[in-house]
């Protein structure tokens, strides 16, 4: 099957912390490959959170016609 190209969008995602509803979660250590988790900490408050195989902040992309949302 040809590829097709089409035309996107960056966006950053972030995780809000669940403890103060302010701060972000950024990763504060690497993935463990055995678990996939991963360690973050709030960089308001220092709650720490663990993520099972994705790591804050991210990058997607959507197309240009979709929503944000």
């Amino acid at each position: 099957m040809p590829e097709i190209k089409r035309p996107v969008q960056v966006i950053e995602v972030n995780y809000v912390c669940d403890k103060c509803g302010h701060g972000m979660m950024v990763a504060a250590g690497d993935m463990n490959p055995a678990t996939g988790e991963v360690l973050h900490k709030c960089m308001i408050c220092s709650h720490e959170q663990v993520f099972k195989w994705v790591s804050y902040p991210k990058i997607s992309y959507i197309g240009l016609d979709e929503s944000v949302g």
